[in-house]
């Protein structure tokens, strides 16, 4: 897949196309949840990002009482996962640069200790849109720190980003990572079986089967049904991992009658309160500015003349403005520096919530994409000018919400999300404060000799920055959930009554059954979710085999029902 490309993706077959009920606190939207169907899941689909987030924020989930779950013990499994392409590294080198390109080095800096070279998963510097500069050069005027590597000792900072694109400018997904291209196809078609691993193509899990053995509720296999609607059974010889992501894995387990309360048209087998409860994400708000005509932009690289070239660039040499995954530089950042005042107002009126780990961890994240860029590419540019977008992401929301499901229609069950976006409205005053920041950066990228920049969309004329009232319709209206949803099973101690699996992933009160996905959070990181997600299933794997490292392994069972 080309990275450039990848919002091509989005509202197709590939995608789930899944929305939100509508949002009360959002003006009653219905908003789009991206989910990648298809291989590798969402890693298949998203922006590409590599970010860890705060060392802080994973001591905090085992301070939580999950055990083995601190950064010193998450970041041996960050490593395991990662094959970093040092941008250092002569031409050539299996972990080097595929072509010689135009370096900048102070945009590639990396801290050794804390990255992997040997993992499956690739992760690099890739292209990189000279406009770049003028972003940090503002952050940095506005008092954010250049970081080195957000990947490192610390994720505060303005830089670049790490992006999961492999040498050649290919999207290295979990699929392509873990599985591999050879084995992905044969003759152009998908490879049904795979060894020891077993894929089924156009498969939907309908439920989990629970039997009860020796008064033990126990996780004995799954029902699914094929691509032609015929159900299967297949039987675990161990245990059932259940790893759907934030919304299929709660689905799965209410449609499996283990959940928060007995279901009217599904049998109830085991009450877990925790389920489908303590939906997180990260939202986002876009401002957009038209970049100077002779700025570096995607838009500049469409013109008529400049297709051969784009084309030669990413073809032949893996470079170029398609091998730019579109959101190339960000910056991490406390309230505490971007928004002094408000933080200081907001503790003066007892109103101020940090739900940050730490005073290492960010509040908010600021992108930078090279393009016009509104709710997910639906909105396109007025015109063929320069544009470049500005987005405030909330990395600690106080708002939470949860997945429920309906009542079986059809033999169907959907999916219902309530983020529950804005129900605090500390959250909107946040994103508000982005928005002023993001124009401060605006001012300083105006003055920039490789930038540019003026406001033209929702412009200072239509929702000034003294009132308050319309900046917050305007985010209401004007943001876009990032492809973070986590914590729906949260993991916890058996204390915690909304805690659904244990810290080695099991779900309470049902043996034999583990999920590993996103879900699992305990609480949603300040980070890209991709990188943390990949994480668990490295450390999951470990769990998995020292759990049953004394087992013969045999045949499963599958049978057409």
């Amino acid at each position: 897949m080309t990275p450039a490309l990848y919002t091509t993706l989005l509202r197709t077959d590939a995608d789930w196309n899944l929305r939100t009920i509508p949002q009360m606190h959002a003006l009653g939207r219905v908003m789009d949840q991206p989910r990648g169907k298809l291989l590798g899941g969402s890693s298949s689909i998203n922006a590409m990002m590599y970010h860890r987030g705060p060392a802080s924020d994973y001591d905090a989930w085992e301070a939580l009482g999950n055990p083995g779950w601190s950064y010193k013990e998450c970041l041996h499994y960050f490593k395991k996962s990662e094959g970093f392409n040092d941008p250092n590294l002569p031409v050539g080198h299996p972990r080097g640069p595929l072509t010689k390109r135009t370096r900048k080095p102070q945009f590639e800096g990396f801290e050794p200790e804390f990255h992997g070279t040997e993992g499956p998963w690739q992760i690099s510097y890739h292209h990189l849109f000279d406009s770049v500069e003028g972003f940090v050069r503002a952050n940095v005027a506005e008092g954010v720190p250049f970081n080195v590597d957000f990947n490192g000792s610390s994720t505060i900072g303005v830089n670049r980003v790490q992006t999961f694109i492999q040498r050649n400018a290919v999207r290295s997904s979990a699929a392509r990572a873990y599985l591999g291209p050879d084995q992905l196809l044969l003759n152009g078609k998908p490879k049904p079986d795979r060894g020891r691993v077993r894929i089924v193509y156009g498969a939907h899990i309908v439920r989990v089967l629970i039997q009860m053995r020796q008064g033990l509720k126990v996780a004995i296999g799954a029902e699914f049904l094929d691509s032609k609607h015929e159900m299967h059974r297949v039987m675990a010889v161990k245990e059932v991992l259940l790893c759907a992501g934030a919304f299929g894995s709660p689905h799965i387990l209410m449609a499996s009658g283990i959940g928060p309360s007995p279901h009217s048209t599904i049998p109830h087998i085991h009450t877990l309160a925790g389920v489908g409860r303590n939906l997180a994400d990260h939202l986002g708000v876009p401002i957009n500015f038209r970049a100077s005509p002779n700025s570096h932009v995607i838009a500049t690289q469409r013109k008529l003349n400049k297709l051969p070239k784009v084309l030669y660039d990413y073809k032949v040499n893996g470079i170029g403005t398609l091998s730019s995954q579109g959101a190339e530089s960000a910056c991490f950042a406390r309230l505490e520096v971007i928004a002094p005042e408000f933080v200081a107002r907001e503790k003066a009126n007892g109103t101020w919530q940090d739900r940050s780990s730490g005073p290492q961890a960010p509040h908010i994240e600021i992108l930078f994409t090279p393009a016009y860029y509104r709710h997910h590419a639906k909105v396109r540019a007025p015109d063929d000018k320069n544009y470049f977008t500005l987005i405030g992401l909330l990395l600690n929301p106080v708002s939470s919400g949860k997945i429920t499901i309906s009542d079986v229609k059809d033999g169907k069950i959907e999916t219902l999300i309530d983020p529950n976006y804005f129900e605090d409205e500390f959250d909107t005053r946040v994103m508000v404060e982005m928005v002023r920041f993001i124009r401060r950066l605006g001012a300083q990228m105006r003055q920039d000799p490789v930038c540019g920049g003026v406001e033209v969309f929702p412009g200072v004329d239509k929702v000034p920055n003294d009132d308050e009232v319309k900046l917050q319709e305007y985010v209401k209206r004007e943001s876009s959930v990032y492809y973070h949803p986590t914590s729906t099973c949260r993991m916890g101690p058996s204390s915690d009554p909304l805690a659904v699996v244990d810290a080695r992933l099991n779900v309470y009160g049902i043996d034999r059954l583990r999920v590993v996905d996103a879900s699992v959070m305990p609480k949603i990181p300040a980070a890209h979710t991709c990188a943390p997600t990949i994480m668990i299933a490295e450390k999951a794997a470990d769990m998995i085999k020292e759990d049953w490292k004394d087992t013969a392994v045999t045949q499963t069972i599958s049978a057409k029902l």
